[in-house]
């Protein structure tokens, strides 16, 4: 399958509406006076600045592998590790979910079920989200802003894990919809379901979610430090907490609004809360850009990257399988 032609509409019009916004920001903070900020950069700061991503996703490739292991999934691992980079190509997605890309290429690659796979990749986002609510919540110390987000995102994730954690709501959606007779989709919905419930209990269980959120809180708070060190090259002042807060509000609220990436949301977000900080809007609108840069389409960039190497493996996997069958 060429998993290109799949992302090629939702890249181009994410990234259509992303220039558009960026045009948005310069005209309403001055172009002229952005531009003297950026010219003012001190671009030592530009390489730690491009790292603090690409640090999330090494940790977030060691809570994949451990959720790998405790499934019992054992791609091989080059493999393995360019169906882990494809998944940042669909950052873009609305809340994500667009990762599940990886479930279909663990599939063609050594045929794992996506009702077990799909687990995995859910259980990625909702301790993904514990972790920037735990940021959110430490960061709170410094910035009241987000008091409201903070319970809504914390009850949402609660009521997914209970959800799932347990066996009880399943069975009664199969008594009551997987019943002989019924629809034949819907049976095999729940049926699927049931089976993406069994793993998730696994995998949300304490232990594990322990594990898996100090491994979010810690990554994620890698791209916390990207607006504190944008500030700090142009010339600006933040607080790490302010930091830390600007990113976790922004993505947790580009990520409740399913918005492609939060488009829209979070750049608004980052650069009203910069203002309200007492930032001016000229410094407000440079440091959004670059962190939306570095949490955002850094991401997708390595993603496209990572998706072109699983297509050349598939390829050449395929090929093998073919020569080998042709042999026998």
């Amino acid at each position: 399958m060429d998993y290109f032609n799949k992302i090629k509409k939702p890249l181009l019009i994410g990234a259509l509406v992303s220039f558009a916004l960026i045009v948005a920001l310069l005209v309403f903070a001055d172009f002229k006076e952005v531009m003297l900020v950026y010219a003012r950069m001190d671009l030592r700061f530009l390489p730690l600045i491009l790292l603090l991503a690409p640090l999330n996703y090494l940790l977030r490739f060691v809570k994949w592998n451990y959720y790998l292991k405790i499934s019992h999934i054992s791609p091989q691992p080059r493999m393995n590790r360019y169906i882990f980079l494809s998944g940042l190509s669909m950052t873009i997605t609305p809340g994500k979910l667009g990762e599940l890309l990886k479930c279909y290429l663990l599939k063609e690659h050594m045929d794992a079920p996506v009702s077990k796979t799909s687990s995995i990749v859910i259980a990625e986002r909702v301790t993904d989200a514990l972790g920037m609510v735990l940021l959110l919540a430490c960061s709170l110390l410094a910035y009241p802003f987000g008091k409201t987000l903070l319970p809504v995102c914390a009850a949402l994730l609660l009521a997914f894990i209970l959800f799932f954690r347990f066996d009880q709501p399943i069975n009664y959606l199969q008594k009551k919809f997987a019943a002989p007779g019924n629809i034949k989709y819907l049976t095999k919905s729940i049926h699927f379901l049931a089976a993406f419930q069994q793993n998730s209990k696994v995998l949300l269980a304490p232990r594990c979610l322990l594990f898996a959120t100090t491994i979010s809180f810690i990554s994620w708070g890698f791209e916390g430090f990207i607006v504190y060190f944008a500030a700090m090259a142009l010339g600006g002042q933040i607080s790490v907490l302010g930091s830390v807060f600007v990113v976790s509000f922004s993505s947790l609220l580009g990520a409740v609004s399913f918005l492609p990436g939060g488009l829209g949301v979070a750049e608004g977000s980052i650069m009203t809360i910069l203002i309200l900080t007492g930032m001016s809007s000229e410094m407000a609108a440079a440091v959004t850009i670059i962190t939306r840069f570095s949490t955002l389409w850094l991401g997708v960039i390595i993603g496209v990257a990572g998706l072109a190497l699983v297509q050349r493996e598939l390829s050449r996997q395929k090929k093998v399988y073919q020569e080998k069958g042709s042999v026998d």
